[in-house]
């Protein structure tokens, strides 16, 4: 009886100290298929244990399929490699007592969902910078309402390195930069805007202007002529603006050129006879021209706050005018009555003949 208790101690013993020899395995197998979904065969299959260090590698067979067995319980990171590159990998691979996790590699699916995740990446960079970008350039509109223009200039700049494919952006800056009369600068920007959009009227019509006031009377008329071509029905405005820069540099016959320009594309803009008008009291060979059309100004707007002054500007041309001197609209009354008589002539002849 004691003999056969002394066994069973032992027995007990040896069964609590052979637990820890049976140690606690799973499998992982899968199946690898390339972009194509055919099997992917002869690739390596490295399994590395989280947490705890173990690297285990086995190859897929012809058919692509793979299968190590033994591995201890844990967490793993599944990858398929190929010449010492990682293809795919997995690391949501668990391994149970007695279990067997299935780890397949489907190519062309993970191919594809990498490519949506880059796109979504790619999507919030975009929105990020598109933020980054709006931050400045509405900071740079307060600016503009404020008339601290170089603040405005400095976010502009800010907005314009951001995202440099705005042309709004540089026409915004450009506008900032002649505000603070930054010239040269300005039509710089503009001169970006116009390569980012080329066929906005507009931004020539601008640029035309602050080369006028930069001095480069040449390239100014070049612009504004381009402004017209570009936008026909806003032409006369494109060859006022001209005519305007051209006075303020006194050179007033060419100023007399532009707004004649501008009266024949726009016959209704009254402002252009009167600075017509006026650029023809630049030389006092020319002055009597004027009374004329500053009196097409004042048909054209009697109550219009320079009517006084067109009025005083046609008395002194009066005064100036040499005897004999016809205005160029007394000019075409004299013409117009002259071919009234002569067609009453002509009908009354005609009657006479009847009789």
């Amino acid at each position: 009886m004691k003999l056969t208790n002394k066994i069973l101690a032992f027995l007990a013993a040896a069964m609590l100290f052979a637990v820890p020899s049976f140690a606690q395995t799973g499998n992982i197998e899968g199946k690898v298929t390339d972009v194509d979904g055919k099997p992917l065969t002869g690739v390596l299959i490295s399994i590395d244990r989280q947490g705890i260090a173990g690297h285990y590698e086995v190859k897929t067979d012809n058919r692509g399929q793979y299968l190590h067995a033994g591995l201890p319980t844990g967490q793993y990171r599944v990858a398929v490699m190929r010449d010492g590159k990682t293809l795919a990998a997995r690391t949501d691979v668990r391994v149970s007592f007695g279990g067997s996790f299935k780890a397949d590699f489907d190519l062309k699916q993970m191919q594809s969902q990498g490519a949506s995740e880059e796109e979504r990446a790619k999507a919030a960079e975009e929105k990020a910078k598109a933020d980054a970008t709006k931050a400045s350039f509405e900071g740079a509109r307060a600016a503009m309402t404020a008339k601290n223009f170089d603040e405005a200039v400095r976010l502009f700049k800010e907005a314009a390195d951001k995202d440099p494919t705005q042309h709004v952006i540089y026409a915004n800056l450009a506008d900032a930069l002649s505000q603070a009369k930054r010239y040269d600068e300005s039509a710089a920007a503009y001169g970006e805007a116009i390569k980012l959009k080329p066929d906005e009227a507009p931004y020539y019509n601008n640029l035309g202007i602050v080369l006028g006031n930069a001095g480069k009377i040449d390239e100014a008329t070049q612009a504004l002529q381009k402004a017209a071509e570009l936008n026909p029905p806003g032409a006369g405005q494109s060859y006022y603006n001209l005519g305007a820069v051209l006075t303020n540099r006194g050179r007033t016959t060419e100023a007399a050129a532009a707004f004649k320009k501008a009266i024949e594309f726009n016959p209704q803009m009254a402002q252009a006879y009167y600075q017509l008008g006026i650029s023809y009291f630049g030389s006092p060979a020319t002055i009597p021209d004027a009374i004329g059309v500053l009196e097409k100004f004042l048909q054209m707007a009697p109550t219009d706050p320079n009517a006084e002054a067109a009025k005083q500007l046609i008395e002194a041309a009066k005064q100036a005018a040499p005897t004999g001197f016809k205005s160029e609209k007394a000019i075409a009354e004299e013409k117009a009555a002259a071919e009234r008589a002569a067609k009453q002539k002509a009908d009354a002849q005609k009657a006479k003949k009847k009789n």
